[in-house]
């Protein structure tokens, strides 16, 4: 009698137990496909021709805190870093990065690609414990982007 309680009991946590563990291997696996492949861009297609959109990008991500480190209108691209921050505990530093490139869409429009990541050095000897990248998930980051680059865009019209 007691055998079959304990296992009508153990039946259900097993199950829960494997449950829980399908969404925490899904997100292993999602993170795993990230640092191999990369995180998929955020992308908006936005008015204005390249050399314009680049102009208003590269004020945009100004305006939130990051510094112009490379890219040009040429290229395309557009690449800054945010101030170093500390981190959550004594002995790490916090930083985030932009990367944006910016390609021809329909005519008189520019398709905006955009990646963030958010980069974390922790302990005393940063020789043995590497900085690690990770792409930001958060919409409120991007959305906060593409809201700068639509306010610049929308600055340069008036003018």
């Amino acid at each position: 009698m007691k055998t079959s309680v304990r296992i009508s009991w153990l039946l259900p946590a097993a199950i829960g137990c494997l449950l829980a563990g399908c969404e925490s291997f899904h997100s292993v696996r999602e993170s795993v496909r990230e640092r191999i492949v990369g995180a998929p861009p955020h992308v908006r297609t936005v008015p204005g021709d390249e050399k314009q959109v680049f102009a208003a990008a590269r004020l945009a991500m100004t305006k939130l805190g990051y510094d112009f480190e490379r890219g040009g209108p040429a290229q395309g691209e557009l690449e800054g870093y945010s101030h170093i921050g500390a981190g959550e505990d004594f002995h790490s530093s916090t930083q985030r990065s932009i990367t944006i490139h910016l390609l021809p869409g329909p005519e008189g429009y520019t398709e905006v690609q955009v990646w963030m990541k958010e980069i974390v050095e922790s302990g005393f000897d940063r020789s043995t414990s590497p900085a690690t990248e990770t792409p930001l998930r958060d919409p409120a980051a991007f959305d906060a982007f593409f809201d700068a680059l639509q306010q610049q865009l929308q600055g340069a019209a008036g003018k």
